[in-house]
């Protein structure tokens, strides 16, 4: 990104222009450890989440240390004793379940180390629901809209009789998604929900649902199968192309490379995407917090950006290549540096008016 386009984003989300006020480097530790816990780089979510933070870490002169839970709950919390037991300055972690998330909050808590979720949510609503101090602050999606975004496309493509994938239950992200999709599908009485599959998310498990529902619907019983995340979302692809079933459309989220082209070819409709950015904007919240910062927003949401066939070049030239901001953009949104920084204005309004700023 060029910097006279974040100074115009800069602009917008806070008071004075970017690099107006920045404090000696002598200020900012250069000594700082965070750990990173998240899940294998198996889905476009994660790879794209770490590419970014460890870009910020690079900027900020963070030793970034990455572990993974292999997608299992057991894991996620062994892992963070594990971590924990390390003794890293802070934790960067995404939750695989919300209970899981619970459980590293509480060790987080029992140790005295500061630690940030980001992505998927610990608990519904920070402020109301979570009491403790060192749990600090979870940075994450907008789930209502993004499931909003969902369900409206999903009308505007003329789908009437409609299946979902989605995450297993007692992830709250995913049913707080869901229920976005539910509000706007419900709206419209003409689209029928004809069935639902509630799993983890991976390959397998996409090919499989979309081939019973392939198996139990015939042309004209069903148009459309919704599915949570974009590893899930080319399976079911898989499974429909297999079954020359050119009558049921995918409607996924998440875009790598190969998402983007699918979008191009006219495979798929539509994904959804950009969220994976709270993964470094977690990292810099946490990193201020360390220099004695207090937590401005305890629950900053990014607003996913709806990429279709016409807007699918821009998203991926403009946000699937390199770091996306300079060391000095990512410094300029760090109050270390910048004491005028506005992390979670910026992230509201980079979100909301991508395009103008990757141009």
């Amino acid at each position: 990104m060029s910097k006279t386009i974040l100074k115009s984003v800069l602009v917008a989300a806070a008071t004075l222009p970017l690099g107006s006020a920045v404090v000696a480097d002598g200020h900012a530790r250069t000594d700082l450890v965070i750990a990173d816990l998240g899940q294998p780089e198996t889905n476009p979510w994660v790879i794209n989440r770490h590419r970014f933070e460890r870009c910020v870490a690079s900027a900020l002169a963070v030793d970034l240390k990455e572990f993974d839970d292999q997608n299992s709950e057991e894991q996620h919390v062994a892992q963070a004793e594990s971590i924990i037991a390390s003794q890293p300055d802070g934790l960067v972690f995404n939750p695989l379940t919300s209970p899981a998330g619970i459980q590293v909050a509480r060790l987080l808590e029992a140790n005295d180390i500061p630690g940030v979720a980001v992505g998927r949510l610990v608990v519904s609503n920070y402020d109301t629901d979570y009491e403790g101090e060192d749990f600090i602050a979870q940075v994450t999606q907008n789930n209502t809209t993004w499931g909003e975004a969902i369900g409206q496309t999903t009308v505007d493509l003329g789908h009437k009789k409609v299946a979902m994938i989605w995450n297993q239950k007692g992830v709250t992200s995913a049913e707080e998604i869901w229920d976005g999709v539910r509000s706007v599908l419900d709206q419209h009485g003409d689209v029928e929900l004809i069935a639902e599959a509630w799993d983890r998310l991976n390959r397998e498990n996409g090919q499989k649902y979309a081939e019973q529902f392939i198996a139990r619907f015939a042309p004209g019983e069903i148009d459309a199968i919704i599915v949570l995340g974009a590893v899930a979302g080319l399976g079911s692809q898989f499974a429909v192309d297999q079954a020359g079933r050119d009558d049921i459309a995918i409607i996924t989220t998440d875009i790598d490379e190969q998402v983007a082209q699918f979008i191009k070819d006219g495979k798929l409709d539509f994904s959804i995407g950009g969220h994976w950015m709270v993964g470094g904007f977690g990292l810099i919240q946490l990193y201020d917090y360390l220099h004695g910062h207090p937590v401005e927003d305890t629950q900053p949401l990014f607003s996913l950006i709806p990429v279709t066939a016409a807007n699918v070049d821009t998203y991926a030239n403009g946000l699937l290549q390199g770091c996306i901001l300079s060391d000095d953009d990512i410094r300029s949104l760090s109050r270390v540096h910048n004491p005028d920084a506005d992390l979670p204005g910026f992230i509201d309004n980079f979100s909301k008016n991508w395009e103008d700023f990757v141009q």
